[in-house]
């Protein structure tokens, strides 16, 4: 027998060895498929589910119980709840959600016994106990709310803000006492305002600075005082009393006015009394003017004067009063 040469043998060996290995993986994914057909086979027969159809399956029902929960809060249908299954505790926060919701819109505090969770319950009472407090305007009855620190102190505030703000109110900052922080700051400042305007109203009314002293704020103090000083130098015709307000732009306000006030006075003096150096002591040009040139028409024509005339500043005038003087001159020379 003739000898194979080594690389033959080789290469047979291998080929072998291939052909077992394909032998071996064809039988194992047989035996694979054959498993998994048998179990698939087996769960089709018997009715149960893999694990994947399972969580899908719950997740399924977690979704149709939120939807049923959803569905009875949003139309108050207390009856829909009991089809939430597999949730005991969400069919109860459905159910006490509906209580909640039915006693604030029925004004009904007796739904509120009805919930089972106790915040949830405690909620609802404090709800009513907040709106007669409201209502009353008693800061007792704020302290009837129980375990909801913040509710209670939210009643406290708008019962005291309530009554601070009302016309009728009379008290002090005493009436702050009760309330904290920034809330207790703007009640303090809103009463004292509220005390600074009406020392303003009366200090203007009865035209007294002394009232206008015990304002707090110093802005409405001063406005207060420069409004008194400013009728009082009207009425007075005292000048003097202009220099006693503070305000800059009401001060010049009142120097003005009394000018022009204390002008027109010397105005209608001088013209009554034919008083040509009175018009001199007028501050305002124009009214210093008119007084001059009414007094210098009126004696240029009562003497037929036409020199007095030329003195007059305003044109219009001056040639009324000479033409009136002219025409004058030429009656009595036609009457000799």
């Amino acid at each position: 027998m003739k000898k194979l040469p080594i690389l033959q043998i080789v290469l047979v060996v291998v080929l072998v060895a291939v052909i077992a290995f394909g032998f071996f993986l064809s039988k194992k994914k047989t035996n694979v498929w054959e498993a998994t057909k048998t179990q698939t086979e087996a769960t089709a027969e018997t009715g149960t589910l893999s694990l994947y159809e399972a969580e899908q399956k719950q997740l399924q029902e977690k979704m149709d119980a939120y939807n049923i929960y959803n569905s009875a809060v949003d139309t108050l249908d207390i009856g829909a709840c009991a089809k939430i299954a597999g949730n005991d505790a969400l069919k109860a926060e459905c159910t006490d959600n509906i209580y909640s919701a039915q006693a604030s819109k029925e004004k009904d505090a007796t739904l509120c016994e009805k919930i089972q969770n106790t915040a949830t319950k405690s909620r609802c009472a404090n709800s009513f106990v907040y709106d007669t407090a409201i209502a009353s305007g008693k800061q007792s009855d704020c302290e009837k709310i129980v375990g909801d620190s913040d509710l209670k102190n939210a009643c406290t505030k708008n019962v005291v803000f309530a009554k601070i703000e009302d016309q009728s109110f009379s008290g002090t900052v005493d009436a702050c006492n009760s309330l904290t922080g920034a809330d207790k700051d703007y009640c303090t400042g809103r009463i004292k305002k509220s005390a600074d305007i009406e020392l303003l109203q009366k200090g203007t009314s009865t035209k007294d600075v002394n009232v206008c002293g015990q304002i707090k704020d110093i802005n409405m103090k001063n406005t207060c005082s420069d409004t008194v000083y400013m009728t009082l130098a009207m009425e007075r015709k005292d000048g003097s009393l202009c220099t006693k307000i503070v305000d800059t732009s009401r001060k010049t306000n009142c120097i003005t006015q009394f000018s022009r006030i204390n002008d027109a006075t010397i105005l209608q003096n001088a013209l009554t009394q034919n008083n040509l150096a009175m018009c001199s002591t007028i501050t305002a040009s124009d009214l210093k003017t008119k007084c001059t040139d009414t007094l210098l028409l009126k004696t240029g024509i009562a003497n037929k004067d036409a020199a007095t005339c030329a003195k007059i500043s305003d044109a219009g005038t001056r040639k009324q009063c000479s033409d009136a003087v002219k025409l004058i001159l030429e009656q009595m020379n036609k009457q000799k």
